[in-house]
């Protein structure tokens, strides 16, 4: 992820950049907080500097440091790291507003506990707001415009099973001006949740 104070610049028409770093802050802190409350093993933030490397310590998930600027490297390089313990890998954004422990168990129990691939796209704008990489998969991170297209073509092209499912709190990732209206919308008092106002 983005050092905070550089991320969300699609959202300075309406946020100053402390609101925009609050913001960040606070949405990493709900996808940490609900990562840590699935069934999932263990839980890895790659990259964002030394202010989220505390949180993660604070909450107690891993931190590994990148600052490649390329996410679908940093994707790439955890899934190895995590590979060496044999298990499989799942990928979420930290801008999920909503995202809840059942959502993400959803993704597991989909997968078989890890024995193929489930995909979860943003409702929004054809993103991949999460991806099960199974342990030794030939599935690769395509994170950027399109993606979710291109993660389900390269499945399709490469014979790699995968399932595509919809969990409420996986839809919604916080990019833009309307994603921030609809999480306003959605949730009473949003903007002071997440420490902006």
């Amino acid at each position: 992820m983005k050092i905070p104070s550089e991320g969300k610049s699609r959202l300075a028409d309406v946020l100053d950049g402390s609101s925009r770093k609050s913001l960040i802050i606070s949405l990493l802190e709900r996808v940490l907080e609900a990562s840590m409350h699935s069934s999932s093993c263990d839980v890895y933030v790659i990259g964002g500097g030394l202010e989220v490397a505390d949180i993660c310590r604070q909450i107690g998930a891993y931190w590994l440091n990148s600052d490649s600027g390329d996410l679908n490297l940093d994707v790439s390089a955890g899934i190895a790291e995590i590979s060496q313990t044999r298990k499989g890998t799942i990928y979420l954004p930290g801008d999920l507003p909503f995202v809840t422990s059942e959502d993400i168990n959803s993704v597991i129990d989909r997968s078989e506990n890890g024995n193929f691939a489930v995909l979860v796209e943003s409702e929004s704008d054809g993103g991949t707001n999460c991806v099960l990489f199974p342990y030794q998969t030939k599935l690769i991170p395509l994170l950027g415009s399109d993606s979710y297209k291109r993660h389900c073509g390269y499945a399709v092209n490469h014979g790699i099973l995968f399932e595509s499912i919809s969990p409420a709190g996986l839809l919604i990732d916080l990019d833009t001006v309307d994603d921030l209206k609809k999480c306003q919308r959605r949730e009473k008092g949003f903007l002071e949740n997440v420490g902006i106002i």
